[in-house]
């Protein structure tokens, strides 16, 4: 794999992609623009890290990103890399190559603000073809034209204006603010994405790896459907996110059951996050959806930007505590499909509309989130093509999310074709991923990979 070709291939990608060039503007407090200027590009950082690592104990230890390198992977979500906006990257890109040379780990990190897992699964097509092109022929010039639409004035456009105001759906979806979220809102990108990314690295999180089959999911999905008995569709999605939910929460209330006092610093952490709430008769799982197929009469198929919008799916905590089953299964696994199948048009507009009214919105839950219990957010990009991004040296054997820090994240990977079903990536504490491995209901339907 040619690191020559692949600049290459990237920064002619880039030019149909000029939104990763771009620099970040707070227009006012919590609002931020992205300016694309052609004659001054903010360029992606682009480099290569060696491994001391032989490819074949990468293989064999299943692709655990903790054996990489330092610096082989962005490690937060945040927007850092200086205390002035200009200084600021939308993506990194680095190449690690093994000490035996059989092997290469492209990792790419992109601002969610930039692109959503759409947006990033079209990106990394089109720089694939690129690459391809290039590989078959060096002096390729070439490469077609791409139909990607990047600014978000054109899904500003499309959307609706409410029908109620939007506020009601705020209040039920996003977390209470406070002086933090506010104060957040207030400081520049670069100084925010500091202080975040200082707080992230200093907390005990961790990353696990679980592999669930396409004959577990399946063999799921038929038993929710025989006892829900109704002719209401129930997706794959559906059960994963019933059944992460489920082990999820059991490993928290353990979790939060072992907790001990800590004096000073529980009562600090209480004072300046809100404490966790142990007594909460509601967990709230978030899912991170796709609103281009959502919105009536809208074409959004091209637009590449961020498009996702958080879901809400609740489910009693005392449902949750029983032991699990294929009937708990069922009733959660339905509550997801109902949250899914109320993100209609007008759904969407309340959320839109009412979060662009609040300028603290985006950081809410990033500063509150993490100290309430019962909470999980979820992601899906195992329906991505990710495997058939074929850079001219053939497709990926594995494809994961980056080393990332953002606790009580659970994130959904397809496994390669040749094996099928999909990989849960899950982000948090040692104790709760420690929990989760020793869950009977999650050990009997998911495989630990690390």
């Amino acid at each position: 794999m040619s690191t020559e070709l692949l600049k290459r291939s990237f920064y002619r990608a880039i030019e149909d992609f000029p939104i990763f060039a771009g620099r970040l503007r707070q227009v006012q407090p919590g609002k931020l623009e992205i300016v694309v200027d052609s004659n001054n590009l903010n360029l992606p950082t682009f480099t290569e890290i060696q491994s001391d690592l032989d490819f074949d104990k990468y293989e064999a230890a299943n692709f655990n990103p903790a054996l990489l390198p330092d610096g082989a992977m962005k490690q937060t979500a945040f927007f850092t890399g200086g205390f002035q906006n200009g200084d600021i990257k939308l993506a990194d890109i680095c190449i690690v190559r093994f000490k035996d040379g059989k092997g290469v780990v492209l990792s790419v990190t992109a601002a969610h603000a930039v692109v959503d897992g759409y947006g990033f699964n079209t990106f990394m097509h089109r720089w694939a073809e690129i690459s391809r092109k290039l590989v078959a022929d060096s002096t390729a010039i070439d490469f077609g034209v791409s139909n990607a639409v990047y600014s978000r004035s054109f899904v500003q456009k499309v959307v609706p204006t409410p029908q109620e105001p939007p506020i009601s759906m705020v209040q039920k979806m996003i977390i209470p603010g406070g002086y933090l979220s506010r104060f957040a809102a207030w400081l520049s990108p670069g100084i925010r994405g500091k202080i975040f990314e200082c707080i992230h690295a200093s907390t005990d999180i961790s990353i696990s790896c679980f592999y669930v089959s396409c004959e577990t999911i399946d063999r799921l999905c038929k038993s929710v459907k025989d006892i829900s008995a109704t002719d209401q569709h129930i997706s794959d999605n559906d059960v994963l996110t019933a059944a992460i939910t489920i082990a999820y929460a059991q490993s928290v209330i353990k979790h939060e059951s072992e907790r001990t006092n800590s004096g000073l610093a529980s009562w600090l952490k209480s004072a300046l996050f809100g404490s966790s709430s142990n007594n909460s008769k509601t967990f709230v799982t978030m899912e991170a959806a796709n609103i281009r197929r959502r919105i009536p009469n809208a074409n959004l198929e091209n637009y590449c930007g961020n498009a996702a919008l958080n879901m809400v799916v609740y489910n009693p905590v005392e449902l949750l505590q029983m032991p699990a089953s294929l009937e708990v299964l069922t009733q959660v696994a339905l509550s997801v499909r109902k949250s899914t199948n109320e993100l209609t048009g007008e759904y969407i507009a309340q959320v839109i509309h009412g979060a662009d009214a609040l300028s603290d919105a985006v950081f809410r839950p990033l500063i509150y989130n993490a100290r309430v219990a019962e909470m999980l957010m979820v992601t899906n990009l195992s329906r991505f093509t990710l495997y058939t991004a074929d850079f001219g040296w053939g497709a990926a054997q594995y494809v994961s999310q980056t080393n990332t820090k953002f606790p009580k994240f659970a994130m959904f990977f397809p496994a390669h074709p040749s094996k099928g079903g999909v990989y849960v990536h899950l982000v948090d504490s040692a104790s709760i991923l420690q929990h989760m491995q020793n869950n009977n209901f999650w050990t009997e339907i998911s495989e630990f990979v690390y």
